[in-house]
């Protein structure tokens, strides 16, 4: 396939808010109406290692380590997070609550180092919204996946293992700490919700992928990246525009459009909408003139359970009579 955009949670679940199960793309609905619909099994990020020959449960924090630019080590994702009390339990909230500015990760992160350094740890944070940890050796831990624990309690969730480290320690460890620092006298100042705790996950050896889908890999997301990588193909940021991405029929193309994500993670609907407006404009208003330019464009979005994939080939700008259906109802 010549171009695949892959746009992560465009569909909105059943139970997302009304205004995003309300809103309406009319030219990416033009696009869907005209294209060959099919299911593929796997929702999220399984969609994508499907293609690349490996399972959902693969580990994932060496492999975007490698796409961060890290040195080789044994890596743990530690993801700042926000914890508070929602309805008479402690519950775990993605990064992008928090909307963390680089100098407030640059004081978390030394904090974490100077407290847990004589431990051998040792915490980075490429972005402000991204750390790890490096773990030494014989000390990595049995974790939960992030995705698994945000929106739960993170008891009974906790991470377990090694053999001197004390993981659950930790993580009450660094909850204090990290609650105690003044950036968060700050941010309560002003209202912003607290950066108290991380989330320790993705453990593993970083894996070999089985196949390499795609001969060019445009994308932000740094497991994507770090499969493209693994996979000795060629990545890089997306273009900002549809019609700056240089047309080719013979390379097979993935860009993976990811802006609705962090809106729809830190439950900002009115952020959804406007990133949804913009992917509108920028990508969707072009697909079915960009067709010649690309021979065919398939558009991956995945859903709860599993993973809508829609191809757009040269018949697809003459279907002209095909019913167009509102963006929610192919969820």
């Amino acid at each position: 396939m010549p171009l695949t955009l892959l746009v992560p949670d465009l569909l909105a679940p059943a139970d997302a808010p009304a205004p995003l199960r309300a809103a309406r793309l009319p030219a990416l609905e033009k696009a869907l109406s005209r294209a060959n619909a099919s299911r593929e099994p796997g929702a999220g990020a399984s969609w994508l290692l499907s293609r690349f020959g490996l399972p959902g449960s693969t580990p994932l924090a060496n492999l975007a380590a490698a796409a961060e630019g890290l040195p080789a080590a044994d890596w743990l994702r530690a993801d700042p997070v926000h914890q508070r009390i929602d309805r008479d339990a402690l519950v775990l909230h993605d990064p992008a609550v928090l909307a963390l500015t680089r100098e407030e990760a640059d004081e978390a992160i030394a904090a974490l180092n100077g407290f847990f350094g004589e431990d051998g740890l040792a915490f980075v944070a490429p972005h402000p919204h991204r750390w790890y940890v490096r773990v030494p050796e014989g000390e990595r831990p049995v974790t939960v996946p992030f995705d698994d624990a945000v929106g739960a309690n993170p008891f009974g969730r906790l991470p377990s293992g090694g053999t001197r480290l004390r993981w659950r320690s930790m993580f009450s460890e660094a909850q204090m700490l990290l609650a105690g620092l003044p950036l968060n006298a700050a941010r309560e100042a002003r209202g912003a919700p607290a950066l108290n705790g991380v989330w320790f996950w993705g453990e593993g050896d970083a894996p070999m992928p089985r196949a390499a889908p795609f001969s060019r890999v445009l994308a932000t997301d740094p497991v994507v990246r770090g499969l493209a990588l693994a996979a000795g193909t060629p990545g890089n940021e997306p273009p900002a525009t549809l019609a700056a991405l240089p047309p080719s029929r013979e390379t097979d193309t993935l860009v993976v459009l990811d802006a609705l994500t962090p809106c729809l993670r830190r439950a900002d609907p009115d952020g959804w909408i406007e990133a949804a407006r913009q992917l509108e404009g920028d990508w969707f208003s072009r697909l079915l003139a960009a067709i010649p330019a690309f021979g065919r464009i398939r558009i991956v979005l995945p859903a709860e359970r599993e993973t809508r994939v829609f191809d757009l080939d040269g018949a697809a700008r003459w279907r002209w009579f095909a019913r167009t259906r509102a963006l929610a109802t192919h969820a």
